[in-house]
């Protein structure tokens, strides 16, 4: 939060075209949940989308930041010979992420890194977690908005664990997502 306070602090301080605006969603690549087999039951947890929207701070000299609020919804199943059971939840992500844009006139590739924070909602977890994001994309300026493709990875300091019926699933401490977001 005390990061949340300077990033808004300092956002008065930049011209007009430097603050952006928008939604940011993409698609994960693989489960965020390792999967649970035994001879009785499979459980498994799948995530389909994550979006949410997003602010940015363009800076001179290609340095900017960024911050996120980003949802991911979750469908987990648990699977026996005599039952089947299916819950849902969610995940809100909070990075925010100090971003570095390369020189360039239409296109600018960059780089971000910074601290992420993760909030599971909707079932039983046993912790919540915080961790690292580390991404890398393009800034493409179009006239009214910027496009960013990106690729982004995630590292979870602690793993969360969810309760299910018959067992629970642990969270993969690493995500790997791609990202497209539209400024304003």
């Amino acid at each position: 939060m005390k990061h949340l306070a300077v990033f808004l602090f300092l956002a008065p301080l930049a011209p007009a075209d430097s603050i952006g605006i928008g939604m940011r969603g993409g698609l994960p690549f693989g489960d965020a949940f390792e999967s649970a087999r035994s001879r009785d039951f499979t459980i498994s947890g799948h995530n389909r989308f994550v979006l949410g929207p997003t602010l940015e701070l363009r800076l001179p000299l290609g340095f900017g930041a960024s911050f996120d609020a980003l949802y991911r919804r979750y469908n987990f199943e648990t699977i026996s010979s005599t039952s089947s059971f299916f819950e849902s939840g969610g995940q809100w992500e909070f990075p925010l992420m100090l971003r570095y844009r390369f020189p360039g006139i239409v296109a600018r590739p960059f780089v971000a890194a910074g601290p992420v924070f993760q909030k599971i909602t909707g079932v039983t977890s046993t912790r919540n977690s915080s961790g690292v994001a580390l991404g890398g994309g393009l800034d493409i300026k179009i006239p009214l908005f910027h496009i960013t493709p990106e690729i982004r990875y995630s590292r979870r300091f602690q793993e969360p664990f969810i309760t299910l019926p018959l067992s629970g699933l642990r969270a993969n401490a690493n995500q790997f997502d791609f990202m497209l977001g539209i400024t304003f």
